[in-house]
């Protein structure tokens, strides 16, 4: 897999990696997202120890972390092959040693599985790393359970306070994840990421030399296919509260993908409140809340929907379809996903113009600082009242006025006059406060018809380009 952005990331560290003294960092996020990738391209040519935790015997923990350190160390004192080591305390005094003139980094990736083995781990860390101030040594903690992760920070934890690097890495937004399909047209990019979502190892599976069915069938279509199991995985190993017997957060997703976007609806479709799930699905951004612009918070009143485009594909598309793929019908099945794409993308494209507003803001010529980017609908109507549902709204200054109405159609190509009829209706119907002029913008996959000059126009090309 390519190496592509992660700018920002790639900085954080290298600032770190200057500091005085010993540093402590930790960097989480979802599986697949590629933190050890990040870490491993970051980590060539400095001399650096990476260790993979498992839930294993303290022994067989520490022989295989004494393994991966050998050959950092073997011009050391110390021949880690012939004496391993023997406790943690003994690994970070032989690694303070080690870094007492030069830097030297330890990776534990996968802490989580260190902390299930010996849950007193973060205690006798902490106590440990006090000893390490007069050295260069730089300790990451990683790891993909994200709630673990972020309770080793909390107030009460033992490491709080210590990490002076505190990394969550993110998927890939639309223009990053287009950089991993360099063959593939903007409007193909787009596809492919409205499978994939901005998951790097997702994107690295994709063959931009085959055609989307194709794809389909290689990633999902048979039993032995990559991805066919793995929204179950990802369902089965983040660690959901409410998750063991309930399968709380597993039934809220299938509910949110079967449509029903409402808590009152959530509620009855699940059969119990959801409103620890909800958060919990939030937490780990699988879910995410969705209210109009200038709304203030109500989760009763909110629409809620699959936030991660691959879990959101595969329990809307792969799933239903599991028991005819082991069947064998795979051609069969790849004709009738494809067929189902487009009405599934409507909303994934939606997503996509708005977070191509919110990166393109500076670019917007707009009268006042932009204040937020968003949807828009009435959530409280008269009897055959219009909603006026706006795709992307731009909220600007203090007075948080519309300065700028969208609509995304999922569709080869758009009218664009009719588009800002429609849009110039709504916005004038919302009550919302507008801006002078405000602006419209229309969003279609290949090419925008009959727009005026003063509409914004934007298509793949622009997003995925």
């Amino acid at each position: 897999m390519a190496f592509v952005n992660r700018v920002g990331e790639i900085a954080a560290l290298d600032e770190w990696w200057q500091r005085p003294g010993s540093q402590l960092g930790i960097v989480w996020g979802r599986r697949r997202v590629g933190k050890s990738y990040l870490i491993s391209h970051w980590a060539r040519g400095k001399r650096s120890i990476f260790h993979v935790a498992r839930n294993r015997p303290l022994g067989q923990e520490l022989a295989a972390l004494s393994a991966a350190a050998a050959p950092v160390l073997a011009a050391g004192r110390r021949d880690l092959l012939s004496r391993p080591f023997v406790s943690w305390d003994d690994v970070f005094d032989t690694l303070a040693d080690a870094a007492h003139r030069q830097p030297l980094l330890l990776t534990i990736d996968e802490v989580p599985e260190l902390l299930t083995s010996d849950p007193s781990m973060a205690s006798g860390l902490r106590a440990i790393w006090e000893r390490m101030a007069d050295t260069k040594l730089r300790l990451l903690l990683c790891g993909s359970a994200v709630r673990t992760m972020e309770e080793l920070q909390h107030e009460r934890a033992p490491l709080f306070g210590r990490a002076t690097l505190r990394l969550r890495l993110q998927p890939f937004a639309p223009r990053e994840s287009a950089l991993l399909l360099p063959r593939l047209s903007p409007s193909e990019r787009a596809k492919a990421w409205g499978v994939c979502g901005g998951m790097p190892f997702y994107l690295s599976l994709w063959d931009d030399g085959l055609s989307f069915r194709q794809n389909l069938v290689r990633l999902f279509c048979s039993e032995q296919a990559l991805l066919l199991n793995e929204g179950e995985l990802v369902l089965s190993t983040e660690d959901f509260p409410g998750g063991g017997r309930e399968r709380l957060p597993g039934r809220l997703l299938r509910a949110i993908s079967g449509g029903n976007t409402r808590f009152a609806e959530l509620k009855t479709a699940v059969g119990a409140d959801p409103t620890r799930a909800l958060q919990a699905t939030q937490e780990l951004d699988l879910v995410e809340r969705i209210q109009p612009v200038r709304v203030e918070a109500d989760g009763r009143r909110a629409l809620y929907r699959i936030a991660d485009n691959f879990l959101a594909f595969w329990l809307t598309i792969v799933e239903p379809h599991r028991a005819a793929i082991t069947q064998g019908l795979a051609s069969h099945v790849a004709k009738i996903m494809e067929s189902q794409f487009d009405d599934y993308m409507g909303d994934r494209w939606e997503e996509a113009l708005r977070t191509h507003l919110t990166r393109t803001v500076d670019e917007l010529d707009l009268p006042e600082p932009a204040t937020e980017v968003g949807r828009f609908w009435k959530s409280r109507l008269r009897p055959q009242e219009d909603p006026c549902e706006m795709d992307a709204v731009v909220l600007v200054g203090r007075g948080r006025r519309a300065a700028i109405a969208g609509e995304a159609k999922w569709a080869k190509t758009e009218d664009g006059r009719r588009a800002v009829r429609a849009l110039d209706r709504k916005l004038h119907d919302s009550g919302l406060p507008l801006v002078d002029n405000p602006k419209f913008v229309v969003c279609a996959r290949e090419s925008v018809t009959h727009a005026d000059p003063e509409t914004l126009v934007v298509t793949a090309d622009d997003i995925f380009g």
